[in-house]
């Protein structure tokens, strides 16, 4: 019989994630409609029985020690946006070796950080990411997903320099890869010939 989702253990293990989903449980009078919808519904966004928060560092090594050597399926939801620090590192290192695991990253992932080199590599014959200065094999499945990152898109960026009441002399664009600081550098040229845009 296939495991159902509602006995899948989910596994939280990011203090930040835990103390953010603390106070977004703590703003429910000002949830949105959908969210609202879902609690009338009985299906609660944020109370499922199956969810273990992890707090303390003894514990998120357990954790992933036992996630190494068990069978059953579970969700892990740890962050550290390009996988370069933080507790993600470890599971990372314990469970990319083994081709029963998935890894799906819902954010963009910078040229040079062991997250853009998990999901160039992944595929290949032999690929490998390195943490520190050692080679982990990339046995598991690894996707992306883009529709949660928390970055403001090149829209988003235009719009929110056209709203300003008073527009910048000087931009400096310091995130993203270069092709994509390029045009974006033009676009705000064009349409605000009077900024110096600058990619350093």
């Amino acid at each position: 019989m296939p495991l159902r989702w509602e006995d899948m253990d989910i596994i939280i293990d990011s203090p930040l994630a835990s103390r953010f989903t603390r106070v977004y449980r703590s703003l429910e009078p000002y949830w949105d409609a959908e969210a609202k919808r879902r609690v009338k519904a009985g299906r609660h966004p944020l109370s499922f029985e199956q969810v273990t928060t992890i707090d303390d560092h003894d514990t998120h090594l357990q954790t992933v020690s036992y996630l190494q050597r068990q069978t059953r399926p579970a969700i892990v939801i740890a962050a550290s946006g390009m996988c370069a620090g933080g507790r993600i590192v470890n599971y990372l290192k314990a469970l990319l070796g083994d081709e029963r695991n998935d890894v799906l990253f819902v954010g963009y992932q910078a040229a040079g950080t062991p997250g853009r080199d998990i999901l160039r590599y992944h595929d290949q014959p032999n690929g490998y990411v390195m943490f520190d200065g050692e080679r982990y094999p990339i046995k598991a499945k690894v996707q992306q997903i883009s529709g949660y990152s928390a970055h403001a898109g090149q829209g988003d960026l235009l719009n929110f320099i056209k709203g300003m009441r008073v527009r910048p002399g000087k931009v400096h664009l310091v995130h993203g890869d270069d092709r994509a600081k390029q045009t974006l550098k033009g676009l705000i040229e064009q349409a605000h010939p009077t900024c110096d845009v600058i990619v350093p």
